[in-house]
């Protein structure tokens, strides 16, 4: 985040810098994604300002007709919808944030002329949804003990791949027969999820082979292979290395999105209830997962739920698993 903030400091006027570091620090910005996030966006405006209205350092001093332009280029350019949406509401959150504080400026958002219509539902740019069948595949694809962990992880829980690659061994929860990882979710809050018991035991398994943790701070429950933290660029390269030998279709398409999207189908298709789904994704758009349920059970009903999709986790090599 320090180079980004390195960068918003060259691109934006002092006054604007100090007002963002204060936005990018708010509670409804939690989470260091959406930081990032937030932070991208920004510099895609003020790069765009730059290159096309010859205006720098970039300050809250857009026009709507500005960025009705600026729309139309992006349409033109073929940007998802989404991405345009996204990018709208970065800058119109920044100018209420602005106006919040009593600065003298009008957003030049309208939602008339600007906001996108975003359709509900699976579009050709959503997740790639896998058979069960495909995931045992990868999973017996697998070459060492990390890969079927990964995989474990986020089909079995359905897990954001920021909330893997954020988990550190103070995370982990051992709990009778049970262990449970905490994770950190969208916001900036944390969950604890329950492990599939194949999922543990992989678990068991890595901590003692992979590489020791000497930098600062806590242990990351996964590394890399030179022993960084993992992240979002090496699970995706190691899923679509996965579907490659598992001779999976266009495995270029399989992200770490993937394993979370086959989860909640999988669980439709078997009958699963939108609210359970919702328990299981920890989705909190009720226009995503239709219903919110109170906190009551949640944690016997994702066990159960983790229970049921790790049946897939039979198909891991018998060379990766604990000795009897």
């Amino acid at each position: 985040m320090v180079d980004r903030l390195d960068l918003l400091a060259s691109a934006l006027t002092p006054e604007l810098t100090a007002l963002v570091v204060l936005w990018l620090g708010g509670t409804r910005r939690g989470s260091r994604d959406t930081r990032i996030a937030y932070a991208d966006d920004l510099l895609l405006w003020a790069d765009w300002a730059r290159h096309d209205l010859g205006r720098e350092p970039f300050s809250l001093d857009l026009h709507r007709g500005e960025v009705t332009i600026w729309l139309t280029r992006q349409q033109d350019a073929g940007a998802a919808v989404s991405s345009i949406s996204r990018r709208l509401s970065t800058l119109s959150s920044l100018y209420s944030y602005a106006a919040s504080w009593g600065l003298p400026v009008v957003s030049p958002i309208s939602v008339d002329d600007h906001r996108p219509r975003i359709e509900r539902g699976r579009r050709a740019t959503s997740a790639r949804v896998l058979e069960p069948g495909q995931i045992m595949a990868m999973l017996a694809a697998a070459r060492d003990v990390r890969d079927a962990l990964v995989v474990g992880l986020l089909f079995t829980d359905a897990l954001r791949v920021s909330g893997i690659c954020a988990a550190n061994d103070e995370d982990r929860r051992d709990e009778g027969r049970r262990t449970w990882l905490k994770v950190t979710v969208k916001g900036g809050t944390t969950k604890l999820v329950p492990l599939d018991t194949t999922v543990a035991e992989l678990l068991d398994l890595y901590i003692v082979t992979r590489p020791a943790w000497t930098g600062p701070g806590p242990a990351p429950l996964i590394v890399d292979a030179s022993g960084k933290r993992l992240d979002r660029h090496d699970v995706t390269r190691m899923l679509r290395r996965l579907a490659r030998a598992a001779g999976i279709p266009r495995p270029e398409k399989v992200t770490p999105h993937s394993m979370r999207a086959s989860a909640a189908t999988d669980q439709k298709r078997r009958g699963l209830a939108a609210e359970d789904i919702q328990e299981l994704t920890m989705h909190a758009d009720v226009r995503t997962v239709m219903i919110y349920l109170d906190n009551d059970g949640r944690n016997e009903r994702v066990a159960a739920i983790t229970d049921d999709l790790g049946r897939v986790m039979t198909a891991v090599p018998q060379h990766l698993r604990r000795p009897d």
